[in-house]
């Protein structure tokens, strides 16, 4: 860690499909899962749990969290609503009527620029070498064996 850099045997994963509906029929009812090296993923485990929560506990200037529920250790759908209720009760009492959009963004974290991502980051108070990991794991090259394809080819009944 104190190098920045991710050892390269943690970079290579094991593509693997899961169902997401009980009797998949397309590809799109798969969902691909990453296995990766057990000390990668507990090394994971430790940046996020030492630095990364602490440092969105104690944003800078500029950068708040108070309203992200994902991915967070007190965060949940639960939390969420009860946060979106106290808002919605808050404005009745002074408004005839609160109107609520919900949004719904499928694969939005597949969507994210690492580059955006890192922009923001970099505002954290987190260590260089820190950083500088999490850079790398981010954009440094993937070694991926793909399972899905080799699956998907086996004679079965499914129809793809």
């Amino acid at each position: 860690m104190s190098a920045g850099v991710v050892p390269k045997q943690w970079k290579k994963a094991i593509i693997t499909p899961v169902p997401k509906v009980a009797k998949p029929a397309k590809p799109s009812d798969y969902r691909p899962i990453s296995i990766t090296a057990v000390l990668s993923r507990a090394f994971e485990r430790h940046v996020v749990r030492m630095h990364i929560y602490p440092a969105l506990q104690d944003p800078p200037e500029g950068l708040d969290f108070n309203d992200q529920f994902g991915f967070r250790p007190t965060g949940s759908t639960v939390a969420a609503l009860i946060a979106l209720q106290h808002i919605v009760l808050s404005m009745l009492s002074t408004n005839a009527y609160v109107r609520v959009f919900a949004l719904d963004f499928s694969k939005a974290f597949d969507a994210v620029r690492h580059s955006v991502l890192m922009e923001k980051m970099a505002k954290l108070r987190l260590p260089d070498e820190v950083y500088n990991w999490i850079k790398d794991f981010l954009t440094a090259t993937r070694i991926a064996q793909n399972t899905l394809v080799r699956f998907l080819n086996k004679p079965t009944s499914m129809r793809v």
